[in-house]
């Protein structure tokens, strides 16, 4: 049986061949105790209140198998915006995440004989902490605009996860801090101030990282936001045809893929915003 050092760099080689752009390992563990699995039992994943009802609130349940997840990241530089327009099925760009994550589970699975688990993307369905198994595994740090900021994309990339029912070495984290001393110029270009205030304190939360880094991401005004890219979208849908009108302006009707043209008609897409990612200065360069 391979050592836990080997696993890892076979797999992550895999993950880099099959089209990744960067990819680690992370302890499922290590991931128990992450600033976000820490905190979403108080805050939930209702973006439309910062604070659920007490019957709402939610506990995480992991294959109890898994011992390790894989995290893969592809580019979404800002001269590609359509890899993340959402067409009605998802997105172009969560597309290769899905189909490299496929991949690697097959691989992964023969050359180990294991048994691995292709996590969705949203944590009430069953997904992990993207966003904190990314920077446990060395990828990157996340940043004051909440989103994790790896060292030569910036905060342009997109995630995917699987997890291993193999331990693996785990490949960070990794002390890489570009925030510090910086001017903010992600927050600045937030188009609602979504950061303007301290929305969680460490007195009340009871640690010391928290959603922004200190708190100062307002998840309620940023969804409001993208309520409104919605809204933008349908609108652009029922100019070009009147009999459109009756559509429901939810995401609901995006996520049931009942647009027409949906899948690659990106005439129309949701053009979510990106402006506190695309205004981090870190990172620049395109995959080889």
């Amino acid at each position: 049986m391979p050592t836990a050092s080997e696993i890892t760099g076979a797999v992550v080689n895999k993950a880099l061949s099959l089209g990744a752009d960067i990819a680690g390992v992370a302890g499922v563990d290590a991931l128990r105790g992450s600033p976000s699995h820490l905190l979403y039992p108080k805050i939930g994943s209702d973006l439309d209140t910062h604070w659920p009802d007490g019957d709402k609130r939610q506990e995480v349940a992991w294959p109890a198998e898994a011992r390790s997840v894989v995290v893969i990241g592809v580019s979404h530089p800002e001269e590609k915006p359509e890899m993340d327009w959402w067409d009605g099925k998802g997105t172009s760009g969560n597309r290769i995440l899905m189909r490299i994550n496929r991949d690697l589970s097959a691989w992964v699975e023969t050359s180990f004989a294991c048994r691995t688990w292709k996590m969705p993307y949203l944590i009430e369905k069953g997904g992990i902490f993207l966003k904190d198994a990314a920077v446990m595994a060395g990828l990157g740090c996340v940043g004051s605009n909440n989103l994790v900021i790896t060292p030569r994309f910036g905060a342009r990339v997109r995630f995917r996860a699987l997890l291993l029912s193999l331990e693996a070495q785990p490949t960070g984290p990794v002390t890489f801090d570009p925030c510090q001393g910086c001017e903010q110029f992600c927050r600045r270009a937030c188009p609602v101030d979504a950061f303007a205030e301290q929305v969680y304190s460490s007195e009340i939360m009871h640690q010391s990282i928290l959603p922004g880094t200190d708190g100062s991401y307002d998840r309620v005004v940023c969804n409001q936001k993208m309520g409104l890219d919605i809204d933008e979208a349908v609108q652009a849908l029922a100019d070009q045809d009147e009999e459109q009108q009756a559509l429901r302006t939810s995401i609901d009707a995006f996520e049931s893929g009942t647009l027409p043209g949906a899948k690659d008609d990106y005439g129309y897409a949701v053009k979510y915003c990106r402006l506190c990612e695309l205004g981090c200065p870190v990172g620049n360069e395109e995959p080889e």
